[in-house]
């Protein structure tokens, strides 16, 4: 590694560990808010992986690593879409939100699901992910497959046959949660779908 590297690797590690104590009060600052609306107090936290941030910068070559707005994250797991809405609506209400991912309302294509908002502690950005616990067991069964195949699918990408099935589940899931039934020919598609991502899910990475 040179010179140049090492400087550019050494900016990075300062940067990433500035984030260590804004993402404590974002936590801290979570929890409350879920005892305060009587929600499950399920929170996690993650520095982003420097691995992770390196390729997220290569991905997205003009982008500066000051405007990287999810190096710090929290995630909290709630019961319902209701519980969801309300810890939005504290957390929105508390702080200005530098910015707001809707995926509840506009899914991923993927069919991904869940809320983030982005907000400042301490002049650094944090990026809380609030999902119900049917959210986060798709996203979770997602990011296992996506690994078994090597592909970010949670995000979009991967094949086709793969990403179109998973979007189907998420759309059933979101029926049900909402209260409603899954209809004869949505559970028709799922299973059309699956047959032909099969060979696929069967296999190992594409």
């Amino acid at each position: 590694m040179g010179s140049e590297e090492t400087a550019a690797l050494d900016v990075l590690v300062e940067f990433r560990a500035l984030h260590a104590l804004p993402l404590i009060k974002a936590n801290n600052g979570l929890r409350s808010m879920l005892r305060t609306e009587a929600c499950p107090v399920e929170v996690s936290q993650r520095l982003k992986r420097l691995s992770t941030i390196v390729d997220k910068l290569i991905r997205q070559p003009t982008m500066a690593l000051s405007r990287m707005q999810d190096i710090g994250g929290c995630r909290a797991i709630v019961d319902t879409v209701d519980q969801l809405r309300r810890v939005e609506k504290r957390l929105t209400k508390n702080r200005a939100p530098e910015h707001v991912d809707d995926y509840v309302s506009r899914p991923r294509s993927s069919g991904y699901r869940a809320m983030h908002v982005v907000v400042r502690y301490d002049e650094r950005c944090v990026e809380i992910q609030l999902r119900t616990r049917s959210m986060h067991e798709w996203a979770v069964a997602v990011e296992r497959l996506g690994g078994r195949l090597g592909e970010d699918l949670k995000s979009g990408r991967g094949p086709q046959s793969v990403l179109d099935w998973l979007e189907a589940i998420s759309e059933a899931l979101a029926i049900e949660e909402s209260g409603g039934i899954v209809d004869s020919s949505l559970a028709v598609r799922i299973g059309r779908l699956r047959q032909a991502a099969l060979p696929l899910l069967a296999g190992g990475p594409t």
